[in-house]
């Protein structure tokens, strides 16, 4: 393999964790033997990045983006990943600033949910990430979905409950209910036909019981594109 792959991750550490167990499990199960994925990773400290969103400081954020994607490219990087649904607010001036292509979760997310043949899609995620075009409108635009999110009611918390309570060693049974209800009332009362959780930290609260229609982890599904990226090539 040629190509290298940043992240830009850390919020949280155990995501990014996720991300390069499951890019290079990819990989290995593709090329065999002992060979891994070529990746760097710019680890970030998760409050400062929650403390950007929390306060809607988006500039600051995407200026922490932008410099970690010039540390990315300076060692060597090929292409940027963001290690986060909501981070992908930054992806165009991340973009745009450092002059590398950005791997962006949503395109997997919808090619996958495309490719599989439905149109009518629920989404799960921090509050931007439901109600902002950078990731709405991606959805639509690119891969013809027709994207529902839950009410008002649930936008509003769904920060709180994702930077606050899912980062808790045990989560109490009133956050899985409530976030449980947030995805049955897409099912019932929208008519979804699946579901993408748009946020990893939605993987403490949800068991294959849960999951009463086809249900999109975006994580997983961007390891995976990131992966077969890197494999174009080998």
């Amino acid at each position: 393999m040629t190509k290298v792959v940043g992240l830009i991750g850390g919020f949280s550490w155990r995501t990014t964790a996720l991300y390069y167990r499951e890019i290079n499990q990819h990989v290995s199960s593709k090329l065999g033997g002992i060979h891994s994925a070529n990746i760097l990773i710019r680890s970030l400290d998760y409050a400062e990045v929650a403390n950007f969103i929390t306060t809607e400081d988006f500039t600051g954020m995407t200026d922490l983006f932008c410099k970690s994607g010039h540390e990315l490219k300076s060692a060597g990087a090929s292409a940027l990943v963001l290690c986060a649904n909501v981070a992908h607010k930054a992806a165009d001036a991340l973009k745009r600033e450092v002059g590398l292509p950005i791997l962006h979760i949503a395109d997997f997310a919808g090619r996958e949910v495309m490719t599989q043949g439905y149109k009518k899609v629920g989404l799960l995620a921090t509050r931007a990430v439901m109600e902002e075009d950078f990731y709405l409108e991606r959805l639509r635009s690119k891969y013809g979905l027709e994207v529902f999110v839950p009410d008002k009611e649930f936008r509003e918390k769904a920060d709180r409950l994702i930077f606050e309570e899912l980062s808790k060693e045990v989560v109490e049974q009133d956050v899985s209910d409530t976030i449980h209800g947030a995805y049955q009332s897409l099912v019932r009362e929208e008519g979804v036909e699946c579901i993408i959780l748009g946020c990893t930290e939605f993987r403490l609260v949800f068991g294959e019981k849960d999951k009463i229609v086809p249900t999109f982890e975006t994580t997983s599904l961007h390891a995976r594109g990131i992966a077969e990226w890197l494999l174009e090539e080998a």
